[in-house]
């Protein structure tokens, strides 16, 4: 959503608007904090999750826009807020995803169930927890491009 002409966005960091494809789990809250205390949390890899307990097959979607500090995602699972989930982000002319660990901040699914059958795409907004330095930079970088880009005219 766009702001109303002559409002400031309320937001701490600039967003984009971008359509990229996400892989993601579900995580509890015990291996949230795990992740967020670990070190080198860039070597979280989907072997470990899937050694955790978590699900083999992650679940997809795809951004509506993504900033430094989170992201919008699209996808055909609801998710209630407060979920915490664990994203590998596919950009572009990078040779592997982006992992981020995130909650969800609003849905349009509020307890993260089915209600209406009619209703095939879910919109969450996802607040970024845990960032590897490296993939944060890798997001700032993106922005960056897509800004200017979306500035020439190549939108």
């Amino acid at each position: 959503m766009l702001p109303i002409r002559g409002t400031i966005e309320q937001r701490k960091f600039e967003r984009v608007v971008s359509q990229l494809q996400i892989k993601y789990y579900i995580v509890d809250e015990a291996y949230a904090q795990a992740l967020k205390r670990e070190a080198a949390y860039k070597d979280t890899t989907l072997e470990k999750l899937a050694s955790s307990g978590r699900p083999n097959t992650p679940l997809t979607g795809v951004t509506e826009n993504i900033s430094q500090g989170g992201l919008a995602l699209v996808s055909e699972q609801p998710l209630a807020i407060g979920t915490m989930v664990v994203c590998d982000i596919t950009m572009p002319n990078l040779p592997r995803p982006l992992r981020v660990l995130a909650e969800v901040a609003h849905s349009d699914s509020k307890d993260g169930r089915v209600v209406d059958r009619t209703v095939s795409i879910y919109k969450s907004g996802l607040k970024i927890i845990a960032v590897n330095k490296d993939d944060l930079t890798r997001i700032e970088n993106y922005i960056i491009e897509e800004k200017i880009r979306q500035r020439l005219g190549g939108k």
